[in-house]
């Protein structure tokens, strides 16, 4: 920029200048007050960890770090290897592995995963249930009338692998698969709060794109 030397028109170049200088320190001053949180709120959830911030402060159920890719080679749907895609791909999979024996609590679990779909409303389409037995229950019938969208699948006697790929067996989880075949997080507890169970579901189906 050309300066010229009349006093005058001096004044009126540093005037300029100093309201340029105004404008640009307001508009930095805007995107700072608008972004910033933004930008905090990111560093502070990718840190998580190293600030001691639980991952509780965001969700209920357990993340699983990193998500596992699940490959359902050993179990049987329908008497027939399990189709990857309708078992663990494609929707939103809430998944139970029964113990030796089903006993109440595990009844309980299978009905919660249930009520959970159900209560999702207008998501239930993006939902699917699953549960896998370590062989074929004796009262399928009667599981499949009270739960006619429950997948039942049975573990074959190659499941060791399949099987492997889910932590902390022992808490009797439900597990969260995500539809590209993730295992992500897990829910566990004697009575897990299928109202805070809904409200982490509600969360990932509004800002999921996909399932």
């Amino acid at each position: 920029m050309r300066y010229d030397l009349h006093p005058l028109k001096c004044v009126a170049q540093a005037r300029y200048i100093m309201a340029m200088s105004s404008s640009k320190k307001t508009l930095l001053m805007m995107i700072f007050v608008f972004v910033a949180p933004i930008v905090i709120g990111a560093i502070m959830f990718l840190n998580a960890d190293n600030l001691k911030m639980g991952s509780s402060t965001v969700n209920y159920g357990q993340l699983i770090t990193p998500p596992v890719l699940i490959d359902v080679k050993g179990i049987q749907v329908d008497n027939q290897a399990a189709d990857v895609e309708k078992t663990a791909r494609e929707k939103w999979t809430l998944l139970y592995l029964t113990p030796e024996v089903c006993d109440e609590k595990c009844s309980a679990r299978i009905d919660l995963l249930k009520r959970l779909r159900l209560v999702t409303n207008e998501n239930m389409r993006r939902i699917r249930t699953l549960a896998v037995f370590p062989q074929a229950p004796a009262n399928q019938e009667k599981l499949e009338f009270d739960n006619p969208d429950l997948v039942i699948g049975v573990r074959g006697e190659d499941s060791s692998a399949f099987m492997a790929q889910f932590p902390k067996q022992d808490e009797n989880p439900v597990y969260l698969i995500d539809p590209i075949g993730n295992l992500m997080m897990y829910y566990s507890g004697d009575t897990p709060d299928i109202k805070r169970m809904l409200k982490d579901l509600k969360r990932i189906l509004k800002y999921s794109h996909i399932g």
